[in-house]
């Protein structure tokens, strides 16, 4: 009888080990997607910053180009986010839809400043009326992009509680 109950446990504890191993190696991978986005939007030598740098000697060009990379290299993320699989972890899929929304959110913020940026390559062109109709358009998109940080912060809200809840189902 002892015999059984010694099996039992062992057993047990094997399978949680590899629960909980696969949890471990969710959560590393939550964390490297964070260092991923971090280094896209404001890494040293990532496209963000690629693009603050040609925003600053006014090249336009080269700043709309840093967005399409910063583009591209969301879109590499969110496919990685899509592809992981949540089988057999516990709130899994809740991290995981939460952190697709938040990147996705970030990604729409970040690529506003297409926007933007073309907005101010136009204004350098024009003169009087024009020059004020297009500072208006400017502060336009100034409010539209503020609704974009307001949709970021909420994502990033969710995330956290998701990551939470993980962390607690999880023994993090």
């Amino acid at each position: 009888m002892r015999f059984g109950i010694y099996i039992s446990a062992f057993l047990f504890i094997i399978i949680s080990s590899c629960e909980s191993s696969n949890a471990a190696d969710f959560k590393e991978l939550t964390n490297q997607w964070e260092r991923r986005a971090f280094e896209i939007t404001i890494g040293k030598e990532g496209p963000g910053e690629k693009k603050l740098n040609c925003l600053v000697k006014e090249d336009y060009k080269g700043a709309l180009i840093a967005v399409d990379q910063q583009s591209k290299e969301f879109d590499v993320l969110i496919d990685d986010v899509k592809k992981l699989s949540t089988d057999g972890i516990p709130k899994g899929e809740s991290l995981k839809t939460a952190s697709l929304e938040y990147y996705q959110s970030l990604k729409e913020l970040h690529l506003f400043d297409r926007k933007e940026i073309e907005q101010q390559e136009m204004l350098r062109t024009l003169k009087n009326n024009k020059l004020n109709a297009g500072l208006n358009n400017l502060i336009t998109l100034a409010r539209q992009k503020k609704m974009l940080y307001t949709a970021v912060y909420e994502k990033e809200t969710l995330l956290h509680t998701a990551t939470e809840n993980f962390d607690a189902v999880n023994g993090f």
